[in-house]
């Protein structure tokens, strides 16, 4: 599962597809979109595989993760504090003197929570690309805290974060919607068997970079459509990412250069016309060309819409 957001707050809603006593793993996947932060947080320019760090602190979360906290016990009496403190007193005379005070104040009582101290390490995935990775983390109650955590470190530091299995391969199932439509097989699809259809789609096209077109496809995936469909026609090389929840159906082009339609009702019908059609009445929601702020925006997009 793909994590767009500043924080969560319950992390049984993120966790959904993993049974007790499996591991988690937290990961980033889109290395070189994040350099400038990952060596900022204390990796190499040259960010080596097999490089592992304890993250810089750049705000409270990765400031508890290396040095630990203090944490207020609310449902404990306060106590009494002091602080000393130097004041300058004038005497009968006209003099100052600098006399030392202590100055009560009631404060609730503290504990001291000692850092996670969570590390991450860079690694490749299955399809060799460099990825940062967290530590294995069982999932069961003792350990919910630790993995909300984690997450919470990522989203701080990087925006974004996917959640996988030990094998690094993420939980998320894609069903497959039929249509009056070119169907990729049925069934449920997470990312790591939905690329093999796809690949077989880019193969019987002129295709240059085929990598590039599946981390697009992997990056919409990653925003748990609840289908997925290829076209026919004036959309034949395109794939639909259908987001029900949020009236927001993807199209996105194999072929870099091209543009990504969003449309937010009535896909079945508009898909099928042709671009020309589809553009002269500006029949669609978005039309984001494939430029560099391509993810950042179509990211933004699905996110805001998200209920």
């Amino acid at each position: 599962m793909r994590i767009h957001k500043k924080r969560i707050r319950n992390v049984d809603r993120v966790l959904t597809d993993f049974k007790e006593d499996e591991n988690v793993v937290i990961i980033l996947d889109d290395v070189e979109h994040h350099r400038d932060k990952l060596i900022k947080i204390g990796f190499s320019d040259s960010l080596s595989l097999g490089e592992k760090i304890l993250p810089s602190i750049i705000g409270a979360v990765s400031e508890y993760n290396a040095n630990g906290i203090y944490e207020k016990m609310k449902e404990l009496p306060k106590e009494v504090f002091y602080i000393h403190r130097t004041v300058d007193i004038k005497d009968w005379h006209g003099n100052y003197h600098s006399v030392s005070q202590s100055v009560p104040y009631k404060r609730y009582q503290q504990k001291f929570l000692e850092s996670p101290s969570q590390e991450l390490s860079i690694l490749l995935n299955n399809d060799n690309n460099k990825i940062i990775v967290s530590d294995e983390i069982k999932f069961n109650n003792e350990n919910k805290s630790l993995i909300k955590h984690t997450i919470n470190l990522f989203l701080e530091l990087f925006g974004e974060c996917i959640i996988v299995d030990d094998e690094l391969f993420s939980r998320q199932k894609t069903p497959i919607k039929r249509v009056k439509w070119n169907i990729l097989p049925k069934g449920e699809m997470p990312w790591s068997k939905l690329k093999e259809p796809l690949i077989e789609l880019l193969d019987k096209t002129s295709i240059e970079n085929k990598n590039d077109s599946l981390k697009r496809f992997e990056y919409i995936n990653g925003f748990s459509p609840d289908f997925v469909a290829t076209g026919n026609g004036g959309f034949n090389d395109y794939v639909v990412f259908g987001f029900t929840d949020r009236k927001l159906y993807v199209l996105e082009n194999s072929n870099a250069g091209n543009a990504t339609y969003i449309f937010s009702s009535d896909w079945e019908v508009l898909s099928q016309l042709s671009k020309a059609e589809i553009l002269s009445e500006s029949l669609q929601e978005y039309r984001l060309i494939h430029k560099r702020n391509w993810r950042r925006v179509i990211g933004d997009i699905l996110v805001k819409n998200k209920n």
